[in-house]
């Protein structure tokens, strides 16, 4: 047994400060840093993500106008289906010559005016009722593919944010551990003071950046939170790479651009039909009382009324018809076209995250040696203790590198298969 004697430090051996440092450095903490304590995701597994979508649509803003729409496409057909375009008028007609000759004569009169279609009227409103039924359906169908969109985009920058969050608390746990330990190695005079100063710098460095990415993350799940109203995510986000490889008339956004510019094609026909007064038929009695000497005459009439020329209304209204369609074609036109560069962003982004993660795989493998050699290096004291912190920070930047590209990939995979139409 070895003795000291009174004021002699213990001296520790570099293999073994090699050893204390490793453990502390690789070590996978299971608790994040006391500084940084906030809430964490909770994982549902009876949660998927078709039914997270359905609970997200319920409380979206629009949903109460796509309720709306539903009651104007109801009380359309309703009108489509009437037998009178328009409500009867009653009129009531009473004549006397108590003023004048006052003899005794009067008539009375009771007409009742029924309004027609105009020719190709009633079937341009059938037609029209018909398309805002498909247009409706496309609406909603687009709005889910929307709101899936957002979902998306919320739930990979929380799971991105959450795990950048994670591995800083992981990789300042470690340094403040380590720190405690270079201070013990100083103190033994296995290592200098400017040791233990280069590690109190980092472990600063580290801290400033786990305090903006927490904040990243709260700011994440805010906004998650108010976008869904839960607080919990589905256990599995994860999602297949969809077979479409283009754009089609069924994607979401194409489908409701097209079905709205046939609602405007077929309410553009309507007022074309409509734009002229109505004819009308008239049916009327009339009694009439004489004098002593004529007789009391009751009878029935009926009438056919017609306007004679074309409302001066009709041609402003017209016009204002063909701008609506002429706003739908260009609206069509222009979402194809936005379409198309969004798939091409996202196949894109696709593409170059995957060769990135290879290229990620390769280096972290490369890394993974290169610190085998380093520690071997380290032994036999080649470079100095804080030389030996640089290049362990370093491999622990690129794992984390590596292990976000994953998360990245995810998300890019869900945004491609947005960007073809498939909803959640």
């Amino acid at each position: 047994m070895q003795h000291f004697s009174a004021g002699q430090k213990p001296k520790l051996s570099r293999k073994f400060l090699l050893s204390g440092l490793l453990c502390l450095a690789l070590h996978n903490p299971l608790w994040a840093a006391q500084e940084h304590e906030a809430e964490k995701l909770r994982l549902n597994a009876s949660l998927t993500l078709s039914s997270l979508l359905d609970m997200t649509m319920e409380r979206h803003p629009h949903a109460g106008v796509l309720a709306a729409r539903s009651a104007t496409v109801d009380a359309e057909t309703r009108y489509a289906r009437r037998w009178l375009p328009d409500s009867t008028s009653l009129a009531a007609f009473h004549m006397s010559d108590n003023a004048l000759d006052d003899i005794g004569v009067y008539e009375n009169e009771v007409a009742v005016s029924f309004p027609l279609w105009l020719p190709g009227e009633k079937k341009a409103q059938s037609r029209l009722s018909e398309t805002l039924a498909v247009s409706q359906s496309s609406d909603e169908t687009a709005l889910r593919w929307r709101v899936s969109g957002e979902l998306r985009q919320q739930l990979w920058q929380l799971k991105l944010a959450e795990r950048q969050w994670q591995l800083a608390m992981e990789q300042e746990q470690r340094l403040s551990e380590m720190l405690a330990q270079v201070t013990l190695f100083a103190e033994a005079g296995e290592l200098s003071r400017a040791d233990q100063l280069a590690t109190m710098e980092e472990l600063a460095i580290w801290k400033g950046e786990t305090m903006l990415l927490e904040a990243k993350f709260m700011d994440a799940l805010r906004l998650y939170r108010s976008f869904t109203g839960l607080d919990t995510i589905p256990a599995k986000t994860e999602e297949a790479l969809s077979e479409r490889q283009d754009i089609g008339d069924q994607h979401p956004a194409l489908r409701q651009a097209l079905d709205h510019l046939a609602e405007s094609s077929a309410s553009t026909d309507l007022v074309r039909e409509r734009s002229n007064t109505r004819p009308s038929v008239d049916v009327f009695w009339r009694g009439f009382r004489g004098d002593a000497t004529s007789p009391d005459v009751d009878a029935l009439g009926i009438g056919f009324a017609m306007p004679l020329g074309k409302s001066p209304r009709r041609e402003p209204e017209v016009a204002k018809a063909f701008e609506a369609y002429a706003l739908a074609e260009s609206e069509l036109f222009e979402t194809r076209r936005l379409l198309q560069l969004e798939l091409h962003e996202a196949e894109h982004v696709l593409h170059t995250t995957r060769a990135r993660l290879e290229n990620s795989e390769v280096m972290f493998e490369a890394a993974s040696e290169r610190f085998e050699l380093d520690k071997l290096a380290f032994e036999l004291g080649e470079f100095s203790t804080r030389e030996w912190l640089r290049r362990l920070s370093r491999f622990k930047s690129i794992e984390r590198s590596h292990e976000l590209l994953l998360i990245e990939q995810d998300a890019a995979i869900a945004a491609y298969n947005q960007a073809v139409g498939e909803s959640l």
